[in-house]
């Protein structure tokens, strides 16, 4: 009788490992991609790191000192865990994961899937409760080139920019006068409860206003929180120029002169929002009025959240040599991506289906040539 060979077997077994190869080959195979936006999101992450290192001499010119322990990364913007100045308890975590200087190419993508061009005017609101978000966030729009109109809620939570000499304002300042930014906040309120100061101690809004003042920003002190929403509306409305409109409204952070209320804050989706209009909150503050107008909303409320989506370095501990190292800049997920190879992956395909082909092709001889074969002990 006819006994069939084992070189099937072994041609299967060739196939394995062919494959094997061919899936090595085309794993490795991967090329990076520069993701949209990359070399604005690059000049931004350097443009970032510079406008920080000129924040820290500023602070060490002031006479404070760095808390290493708090400040890992010795950036100078960690602020007290207590001051007359500060408003409300905050997460440390945050204020640490926005002193990536890659934090500004969030900001870029942010703005530019808003549909932001050079020379568009863009109302913005923010606290000082996270300078490395604000800062971020300046760098991204001096680099697109916008024409930003800012009200800033000067108080402060814990470690935010809550030192009296050295608030958001203060800093401002010194990015301004150095060149980093071509722009500066318009108005600012006291912010805290209400966005009037309340729960602060007198001496604290009295800081607030000294700051407000040496930073030559005009003052909005409506006497409780509708009429301060009121006025902040005017305020951007009227420092338009005729003709021009608003192409988006940002906000950073949970200042209540801007979301109405903490509850808003936590439940309006942190990025961008284009239909925020068609909600009715109990509690509006002015985002919700320029929402009316059926532009994009940016809410950059959970800084961790954008952070992770964005695959961006949330280590705290991880100490930035500020720009020292360009290698930092333009690496990692928000700036290019790994894909494969379409080119090589089409080349191993084939190869493995002409393999399949042949071993077909070959068995199906060996098969007929075999069957031609008489068994001697067959009986004829």
């Amino acid at each position: 009788m006819y006994k069939p060979s084992l070189k099937n077997n072994w041609s299967l077994i060739g196939l394995c490992i062919l494959s094997m190869i061919l899936f090595t080959i085309v794993h490795y195979s991967k090329k990076e991609v520069k993701q949209d936006f990359y070399e604005e999101k690059v000049l931004a992450s350097k443009n970032n790191a510079e406008a920080m290192k000129v924040l820290k001499e500023e602070v060490l010119s002031l006479g404070y000192t760095i808390d290493r322990l708090n400040d890992p990364q010795e950036t100078g913007l960690i602020g007290a865990s207590v001051s007359s100045i500060t408003t409300s308890r905050g997460a440390l975590s945050e204020r640490l994961t926005t002193l990536n200087p890659n934090y500004a190419a969030i900001m870029i993508d942010l703005l530019k899937r808003s549909d932001l061009k050079e020379g568009d005017y863009v109302a913005v609101g923010l606290t000082g409760a996270n300078p490395g978000a604000n800062l971020a966030l300046y760098i991204a729009m001096e680099t697109l080139k916008l024409k930003p109109i800012i009200i800033v809620s000067a108080g402060s939570s814990t470690y935010g920019a809550n030192r009296e000499l050295f608030t958001w304002l203060d800093m401002e300042t010194v990015l301004f006068e150095n060149k980093m930014i071509s722009f500066k906040s318009k108005f600012a309120t006291l912010g805290g409860t209400n966005d009037i100061g309340r729960g602060l101690p007198p001496e604290g809004r009295e800081n607030l206003m000294r700051a407000i003042i040496r930073n030559e920003s005009i003052p909005i002190s409506g006497e409780n929180l509708k009429e301060n929403v009121e006025l902040r509306y005017e305020s951007y409305i009227n420092e338009l120029p005729d003709g021009e409109h608003y192409s988006a409204f940002v906000n950073l952070g949970a200042g209540v002169g801007n979301v109405g209320s903490l509850v808003n804050a936590k439940i309006i989706q942190t990025g961008i929002n284009r239909k925020l209009g068609e909600k009715e909150f109990k509690e509006p503050g002015v985002m919700m009025l320029f929402s009316k107008m059926n532009m994009p909303i940016i809410h950059i409320y959970n800084v961790m959240k954008l952070a992770k989506d964005h695959k961006l370095d949330t280590n705290s501990m991880t100490v930035y040599d500020h720009g020292q190292d360009d290698k930092k800049y333009g690496e990692g997920p928000i700036f290019s991506k790994q894909i494969n190879n379409v080119f090589v992956a089409v080349v191993c395909w084939l190869v493995l289906i002409f393999a399949i082909i042949a071993v077909i092709i070959f068995d199906r001889h060996d098969r007929h040539f075999m069957s031609n074969i008489v068994d001697p002990e067959e009986d004829l």
